[in-house]
């Protein structure tokens, strides 16, 4: 595994999918060999212009011939609503403390937006994995990002502080996503007031290219939050260049012209949020997409207080 982790942090996927194919064959069992395993080949289809029903097929049938737990997992793993749950229900009449399982049906609720009580049945589902195997990296990671999104600022920055300090060094886990995962903590310390220490954090990576354009756009946020307008401005800026299609470093350089009292270059920038944000179709733009239509009907500059790029 560590072998194949580096091989795909290097960006050899095909080698580190040789390396992966015969191991998961001799360890079935092995549900974090075959969450990667499984990831990998998704990720592999969609490089490759292929469709991803053939996989899906595939784990299907694999579930349907041998229906062992973690079959049932897997295949249910590329599914969605009643599918999906009916999978795991299979997979928990054969075993009912089987920690994956749960983990996976928590996920799979988390995705089903019409069900009025899914929060509390993923919470019920994911604290039954965490019970059964309280060093499940996946479910503490998915932990974290649940009391992120419940507004439980202070224990998910703990959560997420456990969780990498677990990881460190950990082949399971991939570069990029622990690099994700940091730049999600410097977000957490900016909205508890520690935006120096956010700072501090963010610039150890400073020049990787993983993910720079979201690193260096909580970054201006952590700047903002110091009063350090200019720089943050230049920041939003190089954030911008590094992904032109992200709304955040729009949003960031929009507040801080208006905290210039530059009311004609925010107006344009909220104006280019509304543009953008009208192509991309996702919650997360049509947020900032209200939220910029709310500034153009009232230019007033944001109370610094009150307002920053942080949300969402």
């Amino acid at each position: 595994m560590r072998s194949a982790r580096t091989y795909y942090d290097e960006g050899k996927l095909e080698a580190a999918l040789d390396l992966l194919r015969p191991v998961a064959r001799d360890a079935k069992d092995n549900l974090e060999l075959g969450f990667w395993l499984q990831d990998l080949e998704w990720e592999r289809a969609e490089q490759m212009g292929q469709e991803t029903e053939p996989l899906v097929t595939a784990y299907g049938q694999r579930a349907q011939s041998d229906p062992t737990p973690a079959s049932l997992i897997l295949a249910a793993r590329l599914l969605e609503g009643a599918e999906a749950l009916a999978m795991l229900e299979s997979a928990l009449e054969l075993d009912r403390n089987h920690a994956w399982a749960h983990y996976t049906r928590a996920h799979v609720l988390l995705g089903e937006r019409q069900l009025a009580d899914r929060w509390p049945a993923a919470h019920a589902a994911l604290s039954r994995a965490l019970e059964l195997d309280p060093s499940h990296l996946r479910a503490r990671h998915l932990e974290a990002w649940i009391l992120a999104q419940e507004g439980n600022v202070a224990q998910a920055s703990v959560a997420l502080e456990r969780w990498l300090e677990q990881t460190l060094g950990d082949p399971r886990v991939a570069h990029a996503e622990r690099l994700e995962a940091e730049v999600d903590l410097a977000l957490m310390w900016v909205r508890q007031g520690l935006a120096e220490e956010a700072e501090a954090l963010l610039l150890t990576h400073a020049g990787q290219e993983v993910g720079r354009a979201r690193r260096l756009a909580v970054l201006a946020v952590a700047q903002h939050e110091q009063g350090r307008v200019e720089a943050s401005l230049d920041t939003a800026r190089r954030a911008e260049l590094a992904d032109p299609a992200a709304l955040l470093p729009i949003v960031q350089q929009a507040l801080l012209h208006g905290q210039r009292k530059d009311d004609d270059r925010a107006q344009k920038r909220w104006q280019e949020v509304v543009d953008a944000a009208a192509h991309q179709g996702d919650l997360a733009g049509l947020l900032q997409s209200v939220r910029a239509r709310v500034s153009l009907e009232d230019p007033r500059p944001p109370d610094p207080e009150h307002e920053n790029g942080a949300e969402n």
